[in-house]
């Protein structure tokens, strides 16, 4: 099962992401620049095989291709342009730290691991896996890509969605349901109450129509008409690979108010890093529970523990 917040990676979603070629050509040069000659690559998170194929095409020896889905897909797109003697395709969960019918006796010296999904609250656990298959299928001298993944914090006042508004509805139509079937609906009511901050972490695409490749990078940040910024941008955490250990995130984050006015929520910023270099950034959102009025110089802290994780509301 899913978690909360994860994406399932359907086929049109590949399809869309294969179109998002200003992403896609970021992603496929810094993998082609890191692929040392006959180079042994695993490519967790394949989906269609393409970081794979670049890597075949850049000079690597063999490539084995990990994914929990649709490697079927995979398997024929590697047949179809003539690359299956040198890439395996494995149905797999890499979380588990298995590779079923691959050979281990030699460890691998690429690890493409493109397998965030732009939302902190998921991708801090993504982050432990990366850590843990490089340890555990990994050369010393391995090279990982993204190399860092970089999360930055912005308070604003979010204008076209409010927490507060979303729960006082959700109270309506708990009336309304009691008054439509006779029947208490309030467990049900409370259920989305917890999920309801979630539903509105990503931005909406703006891949319009959705078989067109995207004209911009910044095709999944929140449009800044609907935004109102009220700091400046503040590092919140950094997810090294070439680093010994995972750390997760940290337990707050601090805000200095430049601009005053309503403070609602955090926009996080989240980078992929290779070569030293953003090849692709992206935003998410998470609602503080109850807005304050801020004054520039305020220093704010929130709270970013085992709460934040399990609805994406933050606390003071």
């Amino acid at each position: 099962m899913a978690k909360p917040g994860d994406i399932p990676f359907t086929v049109d979603l590949h399809m869309r992401l294969l179109l998002s070629l200003d992403r896609g050509h970021s992603v496929q040069r810094a993998v082609a620049a890191a692929v040392r000659p006959g180079a042994r690559v695993l490519d967790a998170g394949t989906g269609s095989g393409l970081l794979s194929f670049v890597a075949l095409a850049a000079g690597a020896g063999e490539a084995v291709a990990v994914d929990r889905h649709h490697v079927e897909m995979a398997r024929t797109l590697a047949a179809h342009n003539g690359l299956t003697d040198r890439m395996t395709v494995v149905e797999g969960d890499l979380s588990r730290l298995e590779l079923s019918g691959v050979d281990l006796t030699r460890p691998f010296d690429l690890l493409l691991a493109f397998i965030h999904v732009n939302n902190p609250l998921v991708d801090e656990d993504r982050a432990r896996v990366v850590y843990e298959v490089r340890d555990r299928f990994c050369a010393a001298d391995c090279t990982v890509l993204p190399e860092a993944v970089r999360y930055r914090a912005v308070g604003c006042d979010r204008l076209d969605w409010d927490l507060p508004t979303e729960l006082a509805d959700l109270d309506d139509a708990a009336g309304i349901l009691r008054g439509a079937y006779g029947l208490d609906f309030q467990p049900l009511v409370d259920a989305t109450k917890q999920g309801v901050a979630r539903s509105a972490s990503r931005p909406e695409s703006a891949v319009r129509p959705q078989w067109r490749s995207p004209t911009t990078m910044g095709a999944l940040r929140f449009p800044r008409a609907d935004v109102r910024v009220l700091t400046g941008s503040h590092d919140f955490a950094t997810f090294d690979y070439t680093g010994p250990a995972f750390t997760g995130f940290p337990p707050e984050v601090r805000l200095t108010i430049a601009t005053p006015g309503r403070l609602s929520g955090v926009i996080w910023t989240q980078e992929l890093l290779c070569g030293g270099q953003s090849v692709w950034t992206t935003e998410s959102y998470s609602p503080l529970a109850t807005p304050r009025t801020v004054a520039a110089g305020d220093e704010v802290v929130l709270a970013t523990g085992d709460e934040w994780r399990a609805t994406n509301v933050l606390h003071q």
